[in-house]
């Protein structure tokens, strides 16, 4: 990157550094059945939930009524940040090495919609990951995802500084585009490729191991 200064690398965490959709799954399992539903198997539940399927469509597969969906849906949002449904979680494979590499050349900052700020960090502790990142921010995604995302991006990329988002729903791609970011879909998470090429990212790539090549392609790397 020579005469350039390095962007900024903001990361998404869920489904793009981490694998989290056992989580998602078991806190749908655990609350669909316990309202007397029939859960669906793993694969279906996160096809549906990759196609940005809402839960009113999603629940009444699963035999729950348009009434439950509102308690479904408070229950769900109880559950699945306490710490034993965060167990679920595992790194993708290629997490550790691309960070290791990254961050021996750019400035790296963590960006997650999560409501528990404690819960979080803790679990970037047990992973490791703390270290990689120089700054990390999370909120809940309340009503406007997108909005809130950008809001804090800001928050680790001092005014003027150049970006790269990289994250794995349309939110990261959304406020990307709206802070004038590149921004890098990766399609390991909670959205399948297309769903994420309508919002027109500057790179699909299919996990965190293609990020690399994305940034070469744009000769920042």
């Amino acid at each position: 990157m020579p005469g350039q200064r390095p962007p900024t690398l903001v990361f998404d965490l869920d489904g793009t550094l981490l694998d989290v959709s056992a989580r998602h799954h078991h806190v749908y399992s655990t609350v669909c059945a316990s309202l007397g539903g029939q859960p669906l198997a793993r694969d279906a539940y996160w096809h549906l939930k990759r196609q940005r399927t809402g839960w009113p469509e999603i629940l009444a597969q699963s035999g729950l009524t348009d009434e439950q969906v509102a308690t479904f849906g408070a229950k769900f949002v109880e559950l699945i940040e306490l710490p034993g449904s965060l167990g679920f979680d595992v790194l993708f494979p290629e997490t550790i090495p691309v960070l290791t590499r990254l961050a021996a050349t750019y400035r790296c900052t963590l960006v997650s919609l999560r409501s528990s700020t404690t819960a979080l960090r803790a679990q970037l502790a047990v992973f490791a990951l703390t270290p990689f990142f120089e700054a990390i921010e999370s909120a809940a995604s309340g009503a406007d995802p997108a909005f809130q995302k950008a809001r804090l991006i800001r928050k680790t990329v001092p005014a003027d500084d150049p970006a790269v988002v990289i994250g794995d729903t349309e939110a990261d791609v959304t406020a990307a585009t709206a802070l004038g970011y590149l921004s890098i879909a990766v399609c390991s998470g909670i959205r399948d490729r297309d769903v994420l090429a309508r919002d027109h990212p500057g790179y699909l790539v299919d996990d965190i191991g293609g990020v690399e090549d994305a940034l070469r392609r744009e000769h920042l790397l």
